[in-house]
Parts: C-alpha cells; sequence; structure tokens
C-alpha cells in the first residue's frame, strides 16, 4: 500500500470521526482538540491530518506546527519532523522580531530548538521565558495560562520542585482544572513519587466530566503508567480490568493488560487479552508482534512464528517507522527461531532485517533508529566489528536527547565483549550508565565485563543493582 493510500484512508478515517460534529463549526481549537484526541486513540497519522487542518485556517498557529513535528517523530518520520521544527522555529524567531517580550513563543522557540537537538539554545529560550513569564504573573497572578506556561518551562529546565509550586498554583486558583491535576500527577511521577502522583491522577480522574469518556480513559492510561514505572503491576492489571470492563472497545487497554498478565506469570490469559485486542482490530500489526514474543516465551514456537509471519504480512512498510517495526518483527522472530535449535532458519531472518535496514539507509543514512536496529542484526549475525561500526556512527549522528545514543552505547558494549575487548566494553556501559542510571541492561553487561576481568566484588555490586532494577 502506497504512502498516498495510506494518506488517503487516514483522512478518511478522520472524517468519519469528524461526522458526528458536522453542525460544529470547524475552528481552530475544534482541530486541536481533535488532534489531542486523536493522539490519545494512537491515531498519529490521523491527528498529523488534523494539525494540518489547524495550519490551513491559521497558518502562524506555533502550537500545531510543534505538535505536529512531535508527532512526526513519534511516527517515526524524523526528516519531516525535523522539517517542521525548522519551520516552526523560522515563525518563532520571526513573531518575536514582532513582540519579543512574548514569554509564550520563548517557550516554543525552547521547545522547537530541543526538538532539533541544540538543547544549549534552548535552556537559553527556556530561561527567556521564565523571566517573561514571572514579570506577566507579577501583574497578573491569577492568570492560570501563566502558571502553566511557568510550571512547564520549570519541568523543562530540570526545576521539578518549582514546576510542581507553578501546578500546585494552579490547582489552588481552579481546584476544577482535571488537566492541570493530572500535569501535576505525571511531574510527580517523572521524579520519583509515585503515591503522591497517583493521588494527582485520582482527583484529576474524579473532576472530569462525566461525559468525557477518551479523558477518562486517557488520564486512566496515564495512571497505568505510573503504576508500571513504580512497577506496582497488580495495581495496574486491576486498573486495567476496570477499564476493560466499562471500556471494552479499548484496544490499547487490552494490550496493556496482556502484557501486565505476562508480567505476572499468567501467560494463557495474557494471550486472551491480546486476543481481545485483536478482536477489536485483527489488522493490527503491532499486538501481532507482541503476541508472538508472548507465544516465544512460553516456548510455542510454531505459533510464535505463525503470529510473526501475520505481523510481517499485516506491517505496512511505507513510512519510516512502520520499516523498523517490520526490521525489528524479522529481529524477534530470528531470536525464537534460535531458541528452537532452527540456526539457518534464525540466520535467515536476521539477514532479512539487516537487507531491509540497509536499502533504506542507503537513500537516508540520517535515520540513526533504524541504524541502530541494522547493528542489532550484524550482532546477531556474529559480525561484531561491523556492528561496532554501526552502533559508533548512531552514537555520532543521533540527537543528543535521543534514547537511540544509550542504546547504541549498549550494543556497542555487548559487541566488544563478544570481541573480548571487555575494558572497551566496561566504557560503552559505563557511557549509557551516564545517560541513564537505570538502564538495567547496562549494570548488567557491566557486571558482566567486570567478572571478565576478574572484578569479582565490582561485577557483584552490578548484578545486584541490575536486579533491583529490573
Amino acid at each position: 500500500m502506497g504512502a498516498g493510500v495510506r494518506l488517503a484512508i487516514a483522512f478518511a478515517a478522520l472524517i468519519l470521526l469528524c461526522t458526528s460534529a458536522l453542525a460544529q463549526e470547524k475552528t481552530v481549537d475544534y482541530w486541536m482538540n481533535k488532534a489531542n484526541e486523536l493522539i490519545h486513540k494512537d491515531l498519529d497519522e490521523e491527528a498529523v491530518l488534523a494539525y494540518d487542518e489547524v495550519l490551513k485556517l491559521d497558518p502562524k498557529n506555533e502550537t500545531a506546527l510543534l505538535r505536529k513535528a512531535s508527532t512526526l517523530y513519534t511516527l517515526g518520520n524524523e526528516s519531516e519532523g525535523q522539517e517542521t521544527y525548522n519551520e516552526a522555529l523560522l515563525l518563532i524567531k520571526e513573531n518575536l522580531r514582532t513582540n519579543p517580550q512574548n514569554a509564550k513563543s520563548w517557550q516554543n522557540k525552547a521547545i522547537a530548538l530541543n526538538g532539533l537537538g541544540k538543547r544549549d539554545e534552548a535552556k537559553e529560550a527556556n530561561e527567556k521565558a521564565l523571566v517573561l513569564f514571572d514579570q506577566s504573573l507579577e501583574e497578573d497572578p491569577e492568570n492560570v495560562s501563566l502558571w502553566k506556561g511557568k510550571a512547564d518551562v520549570l519541568a523543562f529546565l530540570g526545576r521539578w520542585e518549582d514546576a510542581l509550586q507553578a501546578y500546585s498554583r494552579v490547582t489552588e486558583i481552579n481546584p476544577n482544572d482535571y488537566q492541570a491535576w493530572g500535569r501535576k500527577g505525571e511531574f510527580l511521577g517523572m521524579i520519583g513519587k509515585y503515591n503522591e502522583s497517583l493521588v494527582a491522577l485520582d482527583k484529576a480522574i474524579e473532576i472530569i466530566p462525566a461525559d468525557n469518556d477518551d479523558d477518562v480513559q486517557a488520564w486512566n492510561l496515564a495512571k497505568v503508567s505510573v503504576l508500571h514505572t513504580s512497577n506496582r503491576i497488580e495495581e495496574a492489571l486491576s486498573l486495567l480490568d476496570n477499564l476493560t470492563d466499562t471500556y471494552p472497545q479499548n484496544k490499547k487497554a487490552w494490550s496493556l493488560k496482556g502484557y501486565d498478565l505476562a508480567k505476572l506469570g499468567r501467560y494463557n490469559e495474557s494471550l486472551e487479552a491480546y486476543d481481545e485486542a485483536l478482536e477489536l482490530d485483527s489488522k493490527d500489526a503491532q499486538i501481532w508482534s507482541t503476541k508472538a514474543r508472548q507465544l516465544a516465551e512460553m516456548n510455542r514456537y510454531d505459533e510464535a512464528q505463525e503470529a510473526f509471519d501475520k505481523a510481517i504480512e499485516l506491517m505496512p512498510s511505507d513510512d519510516i517507522k512502520e520499516i523498523e517495526q517490520v526490521v525489528q518483527i524479522w529481529l524477534d522472530k530470528g531470536d525464537a527461531l534460535n531458541k528452537t535449535g532452527n540456526v539457518d532458519a534464525s540466520e535467515k531472518a536476521f539477514q532479512k532485517a539487516l537487507e531491509i535496514s540497509d536499502e533504506v539507509l542507503k537513500n537516508d543514512s540520517s535515520q540513526t533508529s533504524l541504524m541502530l536496529l541494522k547493528g542489532n542484526a550484524l550482532f546477531n549475525l556474529a559480525m561484531y566489528d561491523a556492528a561496532v561500526e554501526v552502533y559508533d556512527q548512531v552514537i555520532e549522528t543521533a540527537s543528543p536527547n535521543s534514547r537511540h545514543v544509550s542504546s547504541a552505547w549498549i550494543g556497542k558494549g555487548r559487541a566488544l565483549q563478544a570481541l573480548g575487548r571487555n575494558e572497551e566494553a566496561l566504557e560503552a556501559y559505563r557511557q549509557a550508565l551516564e545517560i541513564n542510571p537505570t538502564l538495567v541492561e547496562a549494570w548488567q553487561g557491566k557486571g558482566e565485563s567486570q567478572k571478565a576481568l576478574g572484578r569479582a566484588r565490582d561485577a557483584s555490586l552490578s548484578f545486584y543493582v541490575a536486579e533491583k532494577l529490573g
């Protein structure tokens, strides 16, 4: 299916989703709210089209451009995402020439710069925004929008406690602002205050208007995310049970339920949950792929292969994110085949993953996420030196704020270990942990490298941290 056909289908779906509001004037606010609703439903392609509708009505809407850019990144379309961030940045600079005291525009400038990987410049823009928000609040201390803007800027600057105080001010001014309660809950979760986070999210859910089913589901799923992060899987599962009972058409809830059931060792029930999700959308390649991995974990390899093949059959290859998912499915299929002892078939699967990634990277070498998958394919084919080279390319070319950098350091560490270069592997794992000290794979790899170097005490500590985190 070509990209043009996919866009036509997405646009048709967007029209269908909007038919219930035909009598409503299609304003900028309408389309922005529609885009937000679509993102909550994981309909990112349709959300991009909704942002395009905003931009038809208001071509200079900074927020729509920035959200469109972010959504394009979510879809894996990094090149178009960068173009959109650059377009937004040019517009924002133009607006700031006209009104240099606009705090929101300085905040938006920071978002655009951060999206382009220019973190130092983004920080400067946010600091300027913060000064302007404070000045405006001196004149209008009850302005909720100003407090929200200040809170988000403070969060970007890593000043989480100050950001929480700002959102607390919002909820003091308007105790019924459920979005503010929800955002406050997210912030609390980010800094590890999980109990307080859940209290804030419960407050948000409690005061959402009864007829707003979309936000009820969205904020309940945000609560599930906090429960996952705090490793409270049974509580997350209980919440998902309630969600699937109340909203049985929520595919994401069923899919997450399958994940949680598997984490609790309830594998057959996990498969039933995935099957419920597939009943809602039998063409969701991602759920087929997740189900396949679950079957492989249960040593039901024949069924796993069928599910992997179904995922490959259904997964379109029109945009970069979909191609990445296809490559990942081939890698997972290779892993499953390898566990059965079918080495030849396993190598063919890994080779297929390598061929697909190579074909795309010939034409667009900037796709670091696909480059990372290529490195993984080379590693699985025991081509360790080549894998190290590819991981180095990811580290050199990926945006500094990309999660791919830490993954590349871990991949490089594994490849160096396989080559017996344990000191270098240890340094690679150290680099990964410097970016994110909670990476279980990095702690595990660090321990294995230390053990190979005869540093038993250090290895024991690394393994202990990995176990606690995992």
